[in-house]
């Protein structure tokens, strides 16, 4: 099921946009999408959403860029090896 929402999400974002309602700034869906393929990542889940999509890819990218997650994952102790380990 988690597969097949992620890519409905994946072709909603193959318009260009860089958020899911496409404004300039990331909305509470955006976090809600950004939470969700970050609790994919931990081994328990085993399902790296962000992964198989190019354009969830792209949009995790840029979240992880953003300097609010910079900040809450500066101590490098999530437990999540992609996002402790990102340089």
């Amino acid at each position: 099921m988690a597969l097949a929402h992620a890519g409905l999400v994946d072709r909603h974002l193959a318009d260009g946009r860089d958020w899911l309602l496409g404004g300039d700034q990331p909305t509470f869906s955006d976090i809600t999408l950004a939470t969700a393929i970050a609790f994919s990542k931990f081994p328990v889940n085993a399902t790296p959403l962000d992964e198989r999509f190019e354009h969830l890819d792209a949009f995790w990218r840029r979240w992880q860029a953003r300097p609010a997650f910079v900040a809450a994952y500066a101590d490098r102790s999530s437990g999540v090896p992609e996002i402790d380990n990102r340089t």
